[in-house]
């Protein structure tokens, strides 16, 4: 399976599961740019990429792996406040 593949894989599932668990499309605070609101757009891709590239370091090339990183990227997402307390 090709990396891009994998990429893409990730970014989907995390973007489909973000949508799922009802995280704006984009924050509401204005002007977006200056915003730490987690939403569809930022950061839950971000993360989902930066899991796939350690699950596809530490454990190879699995789509089932690509699948778990972009969930576990929309949770991150979701529940970053909860784990790490509000700014």
């Amino acid at each position: 399976m090709t990396i891009i593949m994998l990429y893409i894989t990730a970014l989907i599932t995390s973007m489909v599961v973000a949508l799922l668990l009802k995280l704006p499309l984009l924050p509401k605070e204005k002007p977006i740019r200056f915003s730490f609101k987690t939403s569809v757009l930022f950061p839950t891709p971000v993360l989902a990429l930066g899991i796939e590239a350690i699950f596809r370091n530490l454990f190879g090339d699995y789509i089932g792996l690509a699948f778990f990183a972009g969930l576990f990227g929309a949770l991150l997402s979701k529940y970053s406040d909860k784990l790490f307390g509000e700014l």
